[in-house]
């Protein structure tokens, strides 16, 4: 068994690179309005200010938490990070790692969010838990999907192996 593993699907990064590249280009945009503008206003390089402290927060929230979205297993159980939240479910908690399109008590806005693509944990009281950071794109849905199935495959494998063990 593993000590610590982390699982995230391949469009994580890279759109944690992307949304890191528009903060930069909104700080660089905040940059240009500290001079004032054309008739030197204080009122636009105070929004230029403001400019920056927004593209400095947002690219420090894409580095500490986007981008480092995903599952960690650990001996313990798996931790979920996702936009906002982290949660802890201990191994004999969980029941499988599935496709939103596998669960049959969706809430509307989860069935409105790509079941197809998005991944659930489900406990076994019944509850499921989304898995922000393995997800599929909808650019090559087929093999996106293939991949990410493989990642679920490899949860599931791990939470046998410490259900064996316990």
């Amino acid at each position: 068994m593993s000590e610590e593993k982390t699982y995230r699907s391949d469009g994580t990064r890279a759109v944690a690179v992307a949304l890191t590249l528009m903060c930069v280009l909104i700080f660089a945009a905040g940059l240009g309005g500290i001079g004032g503008g054309i008739h030197r206003s204080t009122s636009v390089s105070m929004v230029g200010v403001g400019v920056m402290i927004f593209a400095a927060l947002g690219a420090w929230w894409v580095l500490t938490h986007f981008a480092r979205m995903g599952v960690t297993t650990t001996r313990e159980g798996i931790t979920i990070r996702n936009w906002f939240r982290r949660k802890f479910i201990a191994w004999p908690e969980i029941e499988a790692f599935k496709f939103g399109t596998d669960i049959d008590d969706l809430t509307v806005r989860e069935s409105l969010s790509s079941p197809y693509l998005q991944t659930y944990v489900v406990t076994i009281n019944g509850r499921h838990y989304v898995m922000g950071g393995i997800a599929a794109t909808r650019l090559n849905r087929a093999r996106s999907r293939g991949k990410v199935q493989e990642i679920l495959k490899r949860l599931e494998d791990e939470r046998l192996a410490h259900n064996r063990a316990a």
